[in-house]
C-alpha cells in the first residue's frame, strides 16, 4: 500500500484504483468516493490511549490483544446480538458470528437492587466503585490500565457530562412519577462537522405527556425495559465504541451529504439551465426547482459509493 489517494491521502494498492483512471490520474472509491466524502480528521487520541496504541512495550502489546475487552468494559451501551457459537468448535482463531441483526441497547441509570452497575451506570457513580465493578465483571484485564482509560474517558468523552446531567435530573424527581430524560438531537448541530454535544442537548420528557422522537435516546433512573438505540442517532457509534471515539465525536447521521465535485456542480447547473429553458419554451412560469439546490445532492449513506 504505497499509493496515496489524491483527494484524501489514504494509502492504497495501485490495483485498487477505479476503472477509467490512469497511472497519471489515479482515482480511488473506497476511501472518500473520489473526493466526495470530506470530513475533518479526528484529533489524535488523548493519553494514555495514544501510548497504548503506539508503544511496543510488552504490557501495551497485551492491551492491544485485548482491546475489544477493554472497549466492552467501557462502553455506554449493551451490544444486542444473538451470537452463533457453533462455529467455534475447532482449534482455529475464534469467529464472532451472529444470527439476525446487530443493535445497541440502553438501560436504566441505576442498577437493580443487589446487582453491580454496568455500562452507562458506571459513568454516573463513584469512579472507584465503577473501576472495581469493571474489573470484577471483566476477567483478565489490567486494573491500572483500566483505571487510566476510565480517567481518560471521564475527562474527555463528551457524553459523560450528558449522562451525569441526565442522572441529576432523574434523581431530583420523585421516582414514582415515572420521569424519563431524552438525549435529543438538536437542529443547531451541524452533524456534518462532527460538533461535540453539550449538556444543553438534554431535554426532560414526562412519560405519558410527550412522545419522544425515534432518534432520541430515552433514559430512566430505575426499572423499565432495555431500549434500542436507533442506528440513525449520531451517538450510536461513540457510545458503543469509546476507544474508537475517546472524545465522543459524533458519528454518521442521515442528513450528512456528499461533497459536490466541480464536475458534478457543472452537470447540475447545466441541467438546471436546461430545465429553466424548457419551461420558458413551454410557456410555464419560471420557478425555483428544489432539486437544483446543492443541498439536495446525494446523501452520504453508510455505504455510499
Amino acid at each position: 500500500m504505497n499509493v496515496k489517494c489524491p483527494s484524501c491521502g489514504a494509502l492504497h494498492f495501485a490495483a485498487e484504483r477505479v476503472s477509467g483512471s490512469s497511472k497519471q490520474n489515479l482515482r480511488f472509491q473506497v476511501c472518500c468516493a473520489n473526493g466526495k466524502v470530506q470530513f475533518p480528521l479526528l484529533q489524535p487520541p488523548p493519553e494514555p490511549l495514544r501510548n497504548l496504541l503506539t508503544s511496543n512495550d510488552r504490557a501495551v502489546v497485551n492491551f492491544r490483544a485485548d482491546i475489544w475487552k477493554y472497549n466492552r468494559a467501557l462502553s455506554f451501551t449493551l451490544l444486542g446480538v444473538k451470537e452463533d457459537r457453533s462455529v467455534n468448535k475447532g482449534n482455529g482463531p475464534p469467529v464472532f458470528q451472529i444470527s439476525g441483526e446487530l443493535h445497541h441497547l440502553s438501560g436504566a441509570l441505576s442498577p437493580a437492587q443487589g446487582r453491580l452497575p454496568r455500562y452507562a451506570q458506571l459513568y454516573v457513580h463513584d469512579p472507584q466503585e465503577a473501576l472495581d465493578a469493571r474489573i470484577s465483571q471483566n476477567e483478565g484485564l489490567d486494573k491500572n490500565t483500566m483505571k487510566l482509560l476510565q480517567q481518560m474517558l471521564l475527562g474527555n468523552h463528551s457524553y459523560v457530562p450528558l449522562y451525569k446531567h441526565a442522572f441529576e435530573i432523574l434523581e431530583a424527581h420523585d421516582h414514582r412519577n415515572d420521569i424519563e430524560v431524552c438525549l435529543c438531537l438538536t437542529p443547531e448541530l451541524d452533524h456534518r462537522r462532527y460538533n461535540l454535544p453539550t449538556s444543553n442537548e438534554v431535554a426532560v420528557i414526562l412519560s405519558g405527556t410527550a412522545a419522544s422522537e425515534p432518534r432520541d435516546i430515552v433514559l430512566r433512573c430505575r426499572d423499565g425495559p432495555l431500549r434500542r438505540i436507533s442506528d440513525l442517532h449520531t451517538a450510536y457509534s461513540p457510545l458503543q465504541y469509546p476507544l474508537l471515539f475517546p472524545r465522543g465525536e459524533n458519528g454518521w447521521y442521515p442528513e450528512m451529504r456528499l461533497t459536490e465535485t466541480e464536475a458534478q456542480q457543472e452537470k447540475r447547473v447545466n441541467a438546471q439551465n436546461q430545465r429553466r429553458q424548457d419551461r420558458i419554451e413551454q410557456g410555464i412560469e419560471d420557478e425555483a426547482d428544489a432539486d437544483d439546490h446543492p443541498d439536495n445532492s446525494h446523501r452520504l449513506t453508510i455505504l455510499s459509493e
